[in-house]
């Protein structure tokens, strides 16, 4: 017999790390009892199908006060209460309307359908609607569980991983806001993808002709995810990672077959590449997309160092959780950024350094850090700097870590069960009691907006929707709000303005200074002082005398008692030939506003005498 051109190795068993030896020892029967307990219990298959039933209740019982929350003001009239489409229900017209929409700026049919279904099932009664959220956070979390210990055979340890996925607060976010039903949606079939994958991989190792079944259910499950939200375009990097820990496959495979695990992922590839596609026209359609005049390369890399720093933080002390965290006006201190990007590199190297002993470090991490690069800001969506949402699927990386560097540690310093037992208990209980506290901030638009109010600053979007929020019963505060809104718009348009002039005072950085005062204008177009700069600044310009005119014109339209702004339109105009009717009226604006303004009297004089 001749010997395979590509041998390969046995997978190794997954023996489960939770179940090492229980000593004996005298003075210790009391834990020596309840460690076998939790040994038999976790190797027996029924012992963990209660446990997962367990997890499920647990997480949906926490959840249960969102049963008493409504709809906000903030993004659910776009994907509820104010889309016809959506509370139509499940018309034929309307779920062609969800495959074809790029409403809300994305292309997520899936979504549109769940809340569809919602609306046929409940009507506009907001419960239903957080009861189905809850029940996919919950599934989330018992999927999560059964995955893991497939993968691994730690049935203690992917239960830990689990609980905290489900119990942490940094997730009260995804579940409690109605709007966020992509997060919890697409979550559910990741975990259907990573579940149908391991069970590919386990029937390949024993030769099955059915693993191509759970290929294709795992690109079926990859594209539907990605129909729902398309944060899935990194589950082929995701899998790749599995491939080397927990699932080993680096290791049974020979080396010259080891190019086939990238060749595996060229579908899922193919489906992240086209899903990103058609996110990208659709944000870029919808104006959500901002350009690099707005958030320029320097400022996008420093917010997405600070964030991956800040995630981590909140993390492991979840305070200050708002719903929405405004960017930065300028660009944040460089000590900042170095600090962050050293913490982050630091991380990364002691990972790297410990993978042959500790592969689960340097794959978490991975996992953590390249599941929230689609929303880390390199490619920046709307004004927020991050969001608590965006940690729902990339903390497990680091829930991995965790547990596992801990398991680990515990195993070595003491074979008892008791004591690491109890931690996690109290690790748990801690979760649930701050995500206790969080959700009672969702009870209403009012407290919610208030509450990130008092633990963010310049948050514009907090005092614009507590104005909406209280606009039926306190008109007067709802107004106050919104005056608060647009001062902290026209400070952000401002400082670009000013930043203009400073910038007008050098000439070779009057293309620099344009540009900031065309992103004052972006940001505030209802300000006149952008308008009149950026026309004094193209007036400078030869061959953009036009342009001039036209800012100038907008300035005088939105402040007509601004003399200069009329002054340098009738300038502006008289230098076009054929226009000296319409500067003689222009100067006769500024006179009106400024009557001792004896430049524009010259100038009409001039003009009607045809002098030069």
């Amino acid at each position: 017999m001749k010997p395979s051109r590509n041998p390969t190795k046995s997978p190794p068993s997954r023996k489960d790390p939770d179940s090492a030896r229980i000593p004996d020892g005298a003075g210790h029967a009391g834990s020596n009892r309840f460690a076998i307990f939790v040994t038999q219990l976790a190797a027996d298959g029924r012992g963990r199908f209660w446990l997962g039933i367990l997890l499920f209740l647990l997480v949906a019982g926490l959840f249960l006060p969102t049963l008493r929350q409504g709809f906000i003001t903030y993004d659910d009239p776009v994907y509820v209460t104010n889309n016809a489409h959506v509370t139509g229900g499940l018309t034929g017209e309307n779920m062609r309307w969800a495959f074809l929409s790029t409403e809300a700026s994305n292309w997520h049919p899936l979504t549109w359908l769940s809340h569809m279904a919602d609306c046929q099932l409940y009507g506009l009664h907001p419960w239903g609607h957080h009861l189905t959220s809850l029940l996919l956070h919950a599934l989330n979390a018992t999927l999560l569980f059964v995955v893991l210990r497939r993968m691994t055979g730690a049935v203690w340890r992917s239960l830990f991983v689990a609980a905290l996925f489900g119990l942490h607060p940094l997730h009260v976010e995804s579940v409690a806001w109605i709007s966020e039903r992509k997060d919890v949606l697409s979550t559910t079939f990741w975990m259907l993808v990573l579940w149908a994958y391991v069970r590919r991989v386990e029937l390949i190792g024993a030769r099955s002709r059915r693993a191509w079944i759970f290929q294709g259910l795992a690109l079926l499950f990859s594209a539907l995810g990605l129909m729902c939200k398309s944060m899935l375009v990194t589950v082929p990097c995701v899998l790749l990672l599995l491939d080397y820990w927990p699932l080993h496959r680096w290791e049974y495979l020979s080396a010259g077959a080891r190019w086939r695990l990238l060749m595996e992922k060229i579908p899922y590839f193919a489906l992240s590449a086209a899903a990103s596609a058609v996110t990208f026209l659709a944000q870029g359609h919808g104006g959500t997309m901002a350009s690099a005049e707005d958030f320029p390369w320097p400022v996008r890399l420093a917010n997405a160092l600070l964030a991956y720093c800040t995630y981590l933080g909140k993390c492991f002390f979840p305070a200050k959780l708002a719903v929405f965290y405004p960017y930065f006006a300028e660009q944040p201190p460089l000590w900042q950024t170095v600090l962050a990007g050293l913490l982050l590199a630091g991380i990364t190297t002691v990972a790297v350094l410990l993978l042959k002993r500790r592969p689960y470090l340097l794959i978490g991490w991975l996992w953590f850090v390249g599941t929230l690069v689609p929303v880390i800001g390199l490619v920046q969506i709307g004004g927020q700097s991050m969001a608590d949402r965006y940690t729902y699927v990339p903390l497990i990386g680091v829930f991995v870590m965790l547990v596992w560097t801990a398991g680990d540690a515990a195993a070595f310093l003491s074979r008892q069960r008791v004591g690491p037992g109890l931690g996690a208990v109290v690790i748990l209980s801690g979760c649930a009691a701050l995500t206790f506290r969080q959700l009672g901030f969702w009870q209403d638009g009012t407290h919610l907006f208030r509450h990130a109010l008092a633990v963010t600053e310049n948050n514009w979007v907090a005092h614009a929707n507590l104005s909406a929020t209280l606009a039926k019963s306190s008109p007067a505060e709802a107004n106050a709000e919104l005056q608060e809104t647009m001062r902290i718009i026209a400070t952000f348009a401002e400082t670009h303005d000013q930043k203009g002039i400073e910038l007008q005072q050098t000439p070779e950085r009057s293309l620099e200074a344009i540009e900031e005062f065309r992103t004052a204008i972006r940001i505030m177009p209802v300000l006149p002082g952008p308008h009149y700069n950026l026309g004094i600044a193209l007036a400078n310009i030869p061959g953009r005398m036009p342009e001039a005119v036209e800012e100038f014109r907008e300035a005088a339209r939105l402040k007509p008692d601004f003399a200069d702004a009329h002054y340098n339109l009738g300038v502006a105009l008289a230098s076009v030939p054929g226009r000296n009717e319409e500067a003689i009226a222009a100067f006769e604006s500024a006179l009106k506003a400024k009557p001792d303004l004896e430049q524009a009297r010259s100038m009409i004089e001039r003009l009607r005498s045809g002098a030069p």
